[in-house]
């Protein structure tokens, strides 16, 4: 393997292990928000054989320069302190909205309550996941030795995660555990997931790791070890740069990767940002995004939205943010919408 496609598999790996109302304490500081570290230079083709240019960013740098680690945003960690793994659950009971629908189970949802909108998957489908069916609950963002973190904590009854494989979808997003004493979702470890994971929950990309059993499923989710590059080459304002998150053409348009939170750029999702939601753009750093090199991720403090609370911090495509004479988001990828600007 050539020394140019080391560095875009360290640089285009997801990283492992890691409201309204009380979503603040389950993200918390740390967990919110993290930044990845060196990217050396941008990949090659699959064989190493033809060097590619790095795209070129159509914008100014608008104030954004380089800082030290020890001057960074906090919360601001790099891919190497995060290191997600997942539980398995089970849904045992079906919400009202859904049986209205003629249905049984939970949708899978952009925020932590009942009327926030439902996942779609890229087909354009809501994602619901049926009585019966499996769920794999996000942990923490970390635990020493690369050992499984705690659960992530439930937000007013919701857990954020993605479906197993017994439902036609990985899109992650909310479920119901127990809302107003009804129990919808429970622990199931002994659920099986694919057999080429020998069983274990590998993370929506297959790039996380199943916290029943942390070392053996790193092997079967093919991990060479845990967590990526430290946190380097990270440009930021000395004031932070107020802008929205932006109009998507259509619905199904607004479910692409563009408004995923995450905790590191090119990383686990641990949110939804919306078309119209205001964040603060505190830096930014250019990396992979999909196996395409390069293109700007934003590291964000969220001023207003309907699903993650104010102060929440985490990396997000620069795409996703509105940009004059930017148009509405129509396609995924943020490379495609960036030769436009």
């Amino acid at each position: 393997m050539s020394f140019d496609a080391l560095v875009r598999r360290a640089g285009d790996r997801l990283a492992r292990p890691a409201n309204r109302r009380s979503f603040v304490g389950a993200v918390g500081i740390g967990t919110a928000a993290v930044a990845a570290g060196g990217l050396v230079g941008c990949g090659d083709d699959s064989s190493g054989a033809t060097k590619r240019k790095p795209r070129r960013i159509p914008f100014a740098d608008e104030g954004f320069e380089p800082v030290a680690t020890s001057r960074v945003p906090n919360g601001a960690v790099g891919q190497d302190a995060v290191a997600v793994c997942y539980s398995p659950y089970v849904v045992v009971g079906t919400e009202p909205s859904t049986k209205k629908l003629g249905r049984t189970g939970v949708a899978v949802r952009k925020g932590p309550h009942p009327d926030a909108e439902i996942v779609l998957t890229n087909a354009g489908d809501e994602v619901f996941v049926q009585e019966g069916g499996h769920f794999a609950r996000q942990s923490d963002r970390e635990a020493p030795g690369c050992a499984s973190p705690p659960m992530r904590k439930a937000v007013d009854g919701w857990i954020w995660g993605y479906p197993g494989h017994d439902v036609r979808s990985k899109k992650s997003g909310w479920i119901p555990l127990e809302v107003d004493g009804t129990v919808y979702t429970k622990s199931s470890p002994e659920y099986q997931d694919q057999a080429k994971n020998d069983g274990f929950l590998c993370g929506p990309a297959r790039k996380d790791f199943d916290c029943r059993d942390a070392a053996a499923s790193q092997k079967a989710c093919g991990h060479d070890d845990c967590g990526g590059p430290p946190l380097e080459d990270i440009r930021c304002r000395t004031r932070p740069m107020r802008r929205r998150v932006r109009k998507a053409s259509s619905r199904m348009s607004s479910n692409f990767e563009d408004y995923y939170l995450r905790l590191s750029f090119n990383s686990t999702a641990f949110g939804w940002v919306e078309a119209g939601d205001v964040v603060d753009e505190l830096c930014r750093r250019s990396a992979p995004s999909y196996g395409v090199c390069c293109v700007e991720w934003s590291f964000v403090e969220i001023v207003r939205s309907e699903a993650l609370p104010k102060g929440t911090r985490g990396w997000m495509l620069e795409t996703g943010l509105d940009r004059e004479g930017r148009k509405p988001l129509s396609r995924t990828g943020a490379p495609g919408n960036y030769r436009r600007g």
